[in-house]
């Protein structure tokens, strides 16, 4: 083969490159994810749970009176996840209506037993009845 024309790389003409480009040639950097999609964050569930429960419990509260255990869980939920720096500002929202449905519960139940306390003390439960029926300013019907 000495009547072939060789290339300055040795290899003669018609000879495929090596894959990867010239010699001497790295290829650029990979470009990454775009701006403000990293990794996935871990425990922004409990911020959201935390408001999902939030705003649940002012509704459960009236309904069914169970209000008062999501607020309590929503305000544990809420207090980790701020803590965890996990989905803070659904986490706020999560802690600050469950303190609200805390103290609208607070303030019920005090509203409550003041104005019908001395109606539980009754000796029947027919009079328990007439006696608050009495202080709502209903008619207290006969029996």
């Amino acid at each position: 083969m000495e009547g072939q024309p060789y290339r300055e790389s040795g290899q003669p003409y018609g000879a495929q490159e090596p894959y990867g480009g010239a010699p001497g040639y790295t290829p650029p950097p990979g470009y990454g994810p775009p701006p403000g999609y990293g990794p996935p964050r871990r425990g922004g569930g409990l911020g959201t749970a935390a408001m999902i429960l939030g705003i649940l419990s002012p509704f459960l509260l009236f309904l069914c009176g169970i209000g008062v255990l999501t607020a309590i869980i929503g305000l544990i939920l809420g207090i980790i996840a701020v803590v965890r720096n996990a989905n803070r500002g659904r986490a706020w929202v999560g802690v600050a209506l469950s303190a609200l449905t805390i103290v609208l519960a607070a303030a019920a139940s005090i509203w409550f037993f003041s104005n019908f306390g001395e109606c539980m003390n009754a000796p029947t439960q027919e009079a328990a009845q007439r006696c608050v029926e009495e202080r709502l300013g209903g008619p207290a019907a006969p029996r």
